[in-house]
């Protein structure tokens, strides 16, 4: 399974805070690391890379690398400093032209840089990929298609070690936008383009329609909970039906539903049939159920069920989070639950009981 990471903090559990936006996603203060988790299986590599940020002397060039590794100067202490003049100057010395004739060399800088981004500022990463694109462009644009496909195999697949969709999208929208790129993969990262402008974590969703059980019809806009569960589900999928299950069995959750401060909406990523019908006979009647045929367009869904949360306070539906697993939703809003009546309990108990006024005899 691989590592979901975004500029992002991961999501808290066992907070405090009874908000339940900022309990299941925590906004970072932008100066912080661009990754948040970092694959074990990655750890390794990335050490032996971040060895160059803290020696000041000439190092034994790495003749897999098809660029001159940048050595940061003896003035720069801090980690992230060190990392993110690496990253600045990382692709100053690579040459577009000749490159791309040597795809694993190639492969290999860019798993470099990925291993030493997480260190630097999200800032410098960004700038950094940017001089990358630029020479390329310049170079040879259906070249973009080869950075944009070995981007999509470290950071964007289903078989990467760790995610990053904020990462990934500026190699996407490079193909996507330029009118020189040619490739026949072109289309594939123009969907890719609309998906993540979509759906990544601190976009907001458009406002899409669904054709509910009945036949009637519903948008996502319709929806005015400030904290909205976006499920997309298979009805012939097991584990969906599980993770409904567990959902409509827990306590938090419709409580939260029925004080009106949340909402569950399940959608079904396909046409609104006899199937989809009978599948949501299963469902809680508290939940909101669409089918939505075209939700892969709008929507990155590698797994099933696929949770989104998205943050409705301002009725803008931002995504807050994503690939979210079902025990993280049930362990976020019972431990809200079980802040909320803890502080009730002790408010009551800190009340005063109140002293019975005696019956006064009439004089």
């Amino acid at each position: 399974m691989p590592v979901k990471v975004e500029t992002q903090n991961e999501i808290i559990f066992g907070s405090s805070d009874p908000n339940v936006s900022r309990v299941l996603s925590k906004k970072d203060d932008k100066q912080n690391n661009f990754f948040i988790i970092f694959a074990m299986k990655k750890l390794f590599a990335a050490v032996c890379a971040l060895l160059l940020a803290f020696t000041a002397t000439a190092q034994q060039p790495d003749n897999n690398l098809l660029i001159t590794m940048p050595v940061p100067p003896s003035s720069m202490t801090t980690l992230q400093s060190r990392s993110s003049y690496i990253i600045d100057k990382y692709w100053d010395t690579f040459n577009p032209k000749s490159s791309f004739s040597s795809l694993g060399r190639l492969d290999y800088t860019l798993e470099q840089f990925f291993s030493i981004a997480p260190y630097a500022s999200a800032d410098t990463v960004y700038a950094s990929i940017g001089k990358l694109v630029d020479k390329v462009n310049k170079a040879k644009p259906d070249n973009l298609v080869v950075l944009a496909r070995i981007a999509e195999g470290k950071i964007a697949a289903d078989t990467s070690e760790y995610i990053s969709e904020e990462i990934y999208l500026p190699f996407v929208e490079a193909v996507a936008t330029n009118k020189k790129v040619k490739s026949p993969e072109k289309a594939r990262y123009v969907s890719q383009y609309q998906q993540l402008k979509n759906s990544m974590v601190g976009r907001q969703i458009a406002d899409f329609e669904f054709t509910r059980p009945d036949g009637t019809k519903g948008h996502i806009s319709d929806v005015k909970a400030n904290n909205i569960i976006l499920f997309f589900y298979d009805p012939d999928c097991s584990d969906c039906r599980l993770a409904k299950a567990r959902l409509a069995a827990d306590i938090a959750v419709p409580t939260y539903i029925n004080a009106g401060a949340l909402a569950v909406v399940a959608i079904y990523p396909g046409e609104p049939d006899a199937a989809f019908k009978d599948g949501a006979k299963d469902l809680p009647e508290n939940w909101v159920v669409g089918a939505y045929p075209d939700a892969d367009r709008y929507f990155t869904m590698r797994t099933q069920p696929q949770f989104y949360y998205l943050d409705n306070t301002d009725g803008r539906r931002k995504v807050s989070a994503k690939d979210i697993p079902v025990d993280n939703i049930l362990m976020a809003f019972n431990e809200i639950l079980k802040k909320v009546m803890e502080g009730a309990n002790s408010n009551a108990a800190a009340e005063p009981a109140q002293a019975e006024t005696p019956n006064t005899p009439a004089q």
